[in-house]
């Protein structure tokens, strides 16, 4: 298992979900993570938001479909978007 600190920088992208410490299986994805929040939380991420995210695991940029493998913190932030 791993332990996850989730902070939630874009908190308009994942509504009800709250920043904390969260248990994960090794190799879980940060999509796996945020269906576990909105299962803890009662929530649920409107789908258009995902395409806004922008992850960064231990301060380093990652996708949502990236396999977590140790222990850290994810921060999410929106990401920056326009022409």
């Amino acid at each position: 298992m791993l332990t996850i600190d989730l902070r939630l920088i874009a908190s308009e992208l994942t509504p009800g979900l709250k920043s904390g410490e969260y248990s994960i299986e090794d190799g879980s994805t940060v999509l796996d993570l945020l269906a576990l929040c909105e299962k803890e939380n009662g929530a649920l991420i409107p789908d258009g938001n995902y395409e806004y995210m922008y992850p960064l695991f231990n301060s380093r940029p990652v996708r949502l479909e990236t396999a977590l493998t140790e222990n850290g913190s994810l921060h999410l932030c929106r990401a920056v978007v326009g022409g």
